[in-house]
């Protein structure tokens, strides 16, 4: 009887191929078995022998006892700006991994005691929300403003303001120039997450996006992935999100009192205050009928003139949000002895470093000395 593993989960090894970029044939390529064997592991059919585990877990950089854990796989709708097949690998390999950083968070939470999530959540249902109007989301965006308490100035820091209302926020790279964001609900817990791209250096862009994606989970965390098929109302609920992203970062009252002309020049001497594109500004100033049809293509024939399109001026000047919660959880741990680097993996099944990527952290944070002033809780942020 040939030998098997016990306890080897099929499914560990399906999310491990994806979270990789692999292909069932790739993966038996470079293992040296054959297609059919890797796909029989992954059903639960046959388990590989203990020199077939050593070489995959080689191969995919993870250690032999990943594959023996039980599976943890959110069933929640996840929220992407597109869902193109030209971009299924990239989703997949996003999902795979984005489970894992669950299963990290799960860990923290067993440990530690998480701030409660304080976000507004909109409960209608689905059709309630397709007909949700553009006036709607401008209130909904002002009282989401008055529930964090920010008034009606600029947005100092995005993520510090989300990650302190309980949001867990990290930045990937997620491999796709269409790939800039997404955010889920976990089941079961209530825990809102929101992952942002890395592959892009544009701090400006970036706090749109995570607004974006905070519209989502509070507007639409009662649509499942079948809802978006539908084109037209995939198109509107992405509409309601840039909408409320932009009334989020440019609330109408403040941010148009401060706009002295429409010309680039002068929206450009806003950027920096408002953390918040010239284009953005252009289309709120649209999206509040402040500009009429002929001088809005005017401008946009100017800003394309000057090459603002894809790239403005300070967007490399300005520096991008880092997500600082997840980090500060590890530090917690440490400092209280609760864990350390040498037997962390023993409760996580990954390298230090990969648990490191999972979480958005910097390389080798985790091997640092704990820091002496962390304190034991872990809503550790102010605005100020």
């Amino acid at each position: 009887m040939r030998p098997g593993t016990p306890g080897f989960n099929g499914e560990r090894l399906k999310a491990a191929r994806e979270a990789r970029g692999l292909s069932a044939t790739g993966l038996s390529e470079i293992v040296g078995v054959t297609k059919s064997a890797i796909s029989q592991y992954e059903r639960g059919e046959q388990t590989p022998s203990p020199l077939v585990l050593k070489g995959i877990a080689e191969r995919l950089n993870l250690p032999q006892h990943f594959f023996t854990k039980p599976s943890l796989k959110s069933t929640s709708t996840i929220f992407y700006r597109s869902f193109s097949s030209a971009l299924k690998s990239s989703r997949t390999r996003a999902e795979r991994r984005f489970e894992w950083l669950q299963e990290i968070v799960t860990f923290l939470k067993s440990q530690l005691d998480f701030s409660a999530l304080n976000i507004p959540y909109v409960k209608r249902t689905p059709l309630e929300i397709v007909a949700i109007t553009p006036d709607e989301i401008e209130e909904l965006a002002t009282s989401t403003r008055r529930a964090l308490g920010i008034g009606d100035g600029p947005i100092k820091n995005v993520v510090r303001l989300l990650e302190n209302q309980g949001v867990v926020i990290t930045r990937h790279y997620l491999d796709s120039e269409k790939l800039d964001a997404f955010s889920n609900w976990s089941d079961g817990d209530d825990t809102a997450f929101i992952v942002l791209g890395s592959d892009k250096k544009s701090a400006v862009r970036s706090r749109f996006d995570a607004l974006h994606e905070l519209a989502h989970l509070i507007l639409h965390r009662e649509l499942d992935e079948s809802f978006f098929k539908d084109r037209e109302r995939f198109r509107i609920i992405e509409s309601q999100a840039d909408r409320f992203a932009g009334a989020m970062l440019l609330p109408t009252r403040t941010f148009l009192g401060e706009v002295a002309s429409l010309t680039p020049e002068a929206l450009l001497s806003l950027k920096e205050r408002w953390g918040a594109s010239v284009g953005l500004m252009i289309k709120r100033c649209e999206a509040v009928g402040l500009i009429s049809e002929e001088r809005l293509q005017l401008l946009w024939i100017s800003i394309s003139k000057r090459g603002w399109r894809k790239w403005e001026p300070l967007d490399s000047e300005i520096p991008v949000e880092e997500p600082q919660f997840l980090k500060r959880c590890f530090e917690l741990l440490f400092s209280e002895r609760i864990v350390d680097a040498g037997s962390l993996t023993s409760f996580l099944p990954w390298s230090i470093a990969e648990i490191e990527d999972l979480a958005g952290l910097e390389a080798g944070s985790l091997h640092q000395a704990p820091l002496d002033d962390v304190l034991p809780r872990l809503r550790l942020y102010t605005d100020e």
